[in-house]
């Protein structure tokens, strides 16, 4: 009998590939990577089902860099990281197979999900240090520790409230 892919998730980045692989107490998992596939085989529970064995091939749509890719298999999944041979352009989609041979197991991981203009919105929020709110020094001012019992209140509300 032909082992059952078990479901995975997936989302990109413009430098490399995440795969969650849906698996509970997968302490056997193997993943082999080539430039152009990354195969998975373990055995582990899907929900309350018994333990069984699952395998998937994936054909990717484009190629990948095997000796930097990796995976780590945890009590709740096995998470797969694959790093683009080329950084730079989203893939149209992740592999190269049909979707009739992986929609009933690969779908995408909406809470990885990213869209490429937003990577590079959070990755400049990032550099200015503040989450995605970016540079906060005009919505906060910077706090004078030498200033005490002076009131920094700009001169008209100091007037309103004496």
């Amino acid at each position: 009998m032909a082992q059952k892919p078990p479901p995975c998730m997936w989302a990109e980045r413009k430098d490399r590939l995440f795969i969650t692989v849906e698996l509970i107490d997968c302490g056997d998992a193997t993943v082999d990577f080539s430039e152009d596939k990354i195969a998975f085989k373990g055995t582990g529970k899907k929900g309350d089902s018994d333990p069984a064995e699952h395998a998937f091939t994936l054909e990717l749509n484009g190629k990948i860099k095997p000796e930097e890719s990796t995976f780590k298999a945890t009590d709740r999944a096995i998470e797969i990281l694959g790093v683009k041979k080329e950084a730079g352009a989203y893939w149209e989609k992740l592999v190269t197979q049909p979707n009739k041979v992986t929609k009933a197991w690969l779908t995408t991981n909406w809470a990885l999900f990213c869209e490429e203009d937003d990577e590079d919105a959070a990755a400049n929020a990032k550099v200015a240090g503040f989450g995605g709110y970016g540079d906060r020094s005009r919505i906060v001012p910077a706090e004078d520790s030498d200033d005490e019992g002076v009131d920094d209140r700009p001169a008209d509300v100091t007037d309103i409230m004496g």
